[in-house]
């Protein structure tokens, strides 16, 4: 995930007076796709912080904080040169290139939707970038008669 997305979504989780991350508000932090992610990651010692001795998953916000605003990144998810060439955009904040279909399944999720609007069908795709999460939407239709 890009500094910029991490640190938008750390200024709105870091709130809070706890003085620990959980696994659920890292994994949306991080821009990962699981929890399962964060805790495979974790156990290898990527993400600082961890808490040891406790049965839950718990980061310290100090040191995970620190981490993000010097801006690391977990780069574990990139496998291709195509995944290296978005992230780079990404990085920069550029996401257009998640229109680009041969991004798709491999940098940006893509996801069709279809609803009856004023009794028209409308099509609009959803495209969510891997490593930020940032979503575009677009319309795939001006609406067809339902």
């Amino acid at each position: 995930m890009c500094s910029p997305c991490q640190a938008k979504k750390l200024a709105h989780i870091s709130a809070s007076d706890d003085p620990y991350y959980t696994v659920e508000e890292l994994t949306h932090i991080l821009g990962l796709e699981s929890d399962e992610s964060v805790k495979r990651i974790g156990r290898k010692g990527k993400i600082p912080g961890r808490v040891p001795g406790v049965r839950k998953h718990l980061y310290s916000k100090e040191a995970v904080d620190a981490w993000v605003k010097s801006g690391n990144r977990i780069k574990t998810m990139i496998n291709s040169p195509l995944q290296q060439e978005a992230y780079e955009l990404c990085c920069k904040g550029d996401h257009a290139w998640m229109m680009d279909e041969k991004f798709e399944g491999h940098a940006c999720k893509v996801e069709t939707f279809s609803e009856i609007r004023d009794n028209r069908l409308m099509m609009t795709s959803r495209r969510a970038c891997y490593f930020c999460g940032h979503v575009d939407h677009s319309p795939l239709s001006d609406g067809l008669p339902g």
